[in-house]
């Protein structure tokens, strides 16, 4: 009864899938065309909670750009995957699973504990506590569906969360670039909490904006996340103020290091403020003291 629901849904992301849309732009179209689809039919038929996980599961696909329900294939031409070590032929992906192989290796003792490992039936479970990095449990979805903020400013806390930026040491670590320096004081290397917090440009940013909001003065990617999600619920003016300020002022500073970059142009610290303040005022409330 509901496989025209999900041929519909799956339909729409497989034609959208071949267009070149920026994650704001899939965000926008799985809350208003998707999940009107999904309402539509829910007004009148409940829909079961593994339907719902199936639809929950082709959006999160689509927006990651995850080809729904194929798999892809590789012929190691009869090499062992354990054993197996990749060349400079191979792709980055590939190099990047054997990587977490040998993060698996490290943690389980050998290949004969990592395939008993791998014959557990709760084996994704066991692999994902291993594997995954200890800190504070951070949830930014959230951010997508709130009103105070920006949809672009969402995907870039999204990314920041997951440590997803293309920082100059990110892409040393895949060998796109050789000399790691930060775009904006050009003096240090260009790591997430340097270009964010640690440079003495995003400094001064970030001094005048937790003065004109009364907020703490936040000095790395990780404690700027905890505050955000611990201490920001709710929907007071204040809080709506503080979470549309956070991710403005972390996408501007994103967005002037990538202009330094690509369009050899500067911008003064005074700018991006009164440009944080702008967007808070539009996005929030407008007679906000300055």
């Amino acid at each position: 009864m509901l496989i025209p629901l999900l041929d519909k849904i799956r339909n729409k992301i497989y034609h959208w899938a071949n267009s070149l849309l920026s994650y704001a732009g899939k965000i926008s179209l799985i809350n208003s065309v998707i999940f009107g689809i999904q309402n539509f039919w829910g007004a009148s038929v409940l829909l079961p909670k593994g339907i719902a996980k199936r639809i929950h599961r082709m959006c999160k696909n689509f927006l990651w750009g995850i080809a729904d329900g194929t798999r892809s294939a590789y012929i190691l031409k009869g090499a062992d995957f354990w054993t197996f070590k990749p060349t400079a032929a191979h792709s980055w992906f590939w190099h990047n699973i054997i990587l977490y192989r040998d993060e698996l290796l490290k943690h389980t003792g050998g290949i004969a504990a990592a395939k008993t490992l791998m014959g557990a039936k709760d084996y994704k479970d066991q692999i994902s506590e291993l594997l995954r990095p200890k800190g504070p449990k951070i949830s930014m979805f959230r951010t997508l569906g709130d009103s105070s903020i920006y949809p672009k400013h969402g995907v870039i806390g999204l990314l920041a969360a997951q440590n997803k930026f293309p920082t100059v040491d990110n892409l040393c670590i895949r060998g796109l670039v050789l000399v790691n320096r930060c775009s904006l004081c050009e003096c240090q290397a260009e790591t997430a909490d340097h270009l964010f917090f640690e440079c003495p440009y995003s400094a001064e940013v970030w001094d005048s904006i937790a003065s004109w909001l009364k907020i703490p003065c936040l000095t790395n990617l990780a404690q700027t996340l905890t505050w955000f999600s611990n201490h920001n619920r709710g929907r007071s003016w204040v809080k709506k103020q503080r979470r549309c300020a956070l991710l403005s002022v972390i996408y501007l500073l994103w967005s002037e290091r990538n202009k330094r970059i690509f369009k050899e142009a500067r911008a003064a610290t005074v700018n991006i403020i009164r440009r944080v303040k702008y967007l808070v005022c539009i996005r929030t409330r407008p007679n906000i003291e300055e």
